[in-house]
């Protein structure tokens, strides 16, 4: 059996899935009937940051190719 993940590493797991997979964090809230509002902050916002990440590095890499793309 696999080793427990803390809630940061299951967070980067569920958000590097939801970005394969095109989906809005918000969506994901929506689906599952929550609210962000009334969810953890400090989650919500380590998702969207890693998402936004991932985001950013796929734009640079399609720019500027796999090689230069930490470059500019």
């Amino acid at each position: 059996m696999s080793e427990s993940k803390s809630p940061s590493q299951t967070r980067l797991i569920l958000a590097q899935f939801l970005f394969a997979h095109g989906i809005d964090i918000e969506a994901l809230y929506k689906a599952l009937g929550a609210e962000i509002a009334d969810c953890d902050a400090e989650a919500v916002s380590h998702m969207a940051g890693i998402i936004d990440g991932v985001t950013l590095a796929t734009q640079k890499i399609k720019t500027h190719g796999l090689d230069n793309w930490a470059r500019n």
